[in-house]
């Protein structure tokens, strides 16, 4: 999967450096370095995962292992995101659930054709911090591109073409998974894409 690596100096401007993910193991007393679980959270003042096209989060994530999430000194893992049908955004600080809009494929065809749910491998827009791979930005795409547009006549239509709808907020699942682990112990949170005609959805 490719990734965007930004330069240092650039990722110094927006993220913090010395996040969560190179933690030490303050609270686990168990020798294993292998976390139960990761936990993805938002830089910043609060963790309300919500963001603007073309705008970026900042993320970052923690190992953790034991009842008290005892922090482990990884901070290599494997990021991963995904356009999500459907499902829950946390809209503020108080936790409020708010509905995940879906982005739509209409394909061409006869009348009657229907449009359904589109879903996409949203791991290009992610910048990994070269000096801590336990901090990311997630940088949404300006506009969702169309997998398979209709042409413009006289061009005859390709099968599977057809026209892409974006609805906001619609909801990105980024994921950690710590390198050598499984999606047994790995994290994620939902990132949220706000339309910027209100971005306080």
């Amino acid at each position: 999967m490719r990734r965007i690596v930004k330069s240092l100096a650039a990722v110094l401007g927006v993220l913090s450096l010395g996040a969560c993910g190179g933690g030490g193991s303050v609270l686990s007393t168990d020798n294993s370095n292998t976390p139960d679980r990761v936990i993805v959270t938002v830089q910043g003042g609060s963790n309300v995962a919500r963001v603007l096209p073309g705008a970026g989060l900042p993320l970052s994530a923690v190992a953790v292992k034991g009842t008290q999430n005892g922090f482990l000194s990884n901070n290599r893992f494997k990021w991963s995101a995904a356009l999500t049908t459907g499902g829950q955004y946390v809209a503020n600080t108080l936790g409020v659930l708010k509905p995940c809009a879906s982005i739509m494929f209409q394909p061409a065809g006869p009348p009657g054709v229907a449009a359904f749910p589109y879903t996409a491998d949203f791991g290009i827009y992610i910048a990994i911090d070269p000096t801590n791979e336990a901090n990311i930005e997630f940088i949404p795409p300006t506009i969702v591109p169309n997998p398979n547009p209709i042409p413009a006549p006289p061009a005859p239509v390709p099968p599977g073409a057809g026209t892409l709808s974006t609805n906001f907020p619609y909801c990105v699942t980024v994921t950690a998974t710590p390198i050598g682990g499984s999606a047994l112990n790995s994290g994620s949170i939902t990132v949220a894409v706000v339309n910027p005609q209100n971005p306080l959805q």
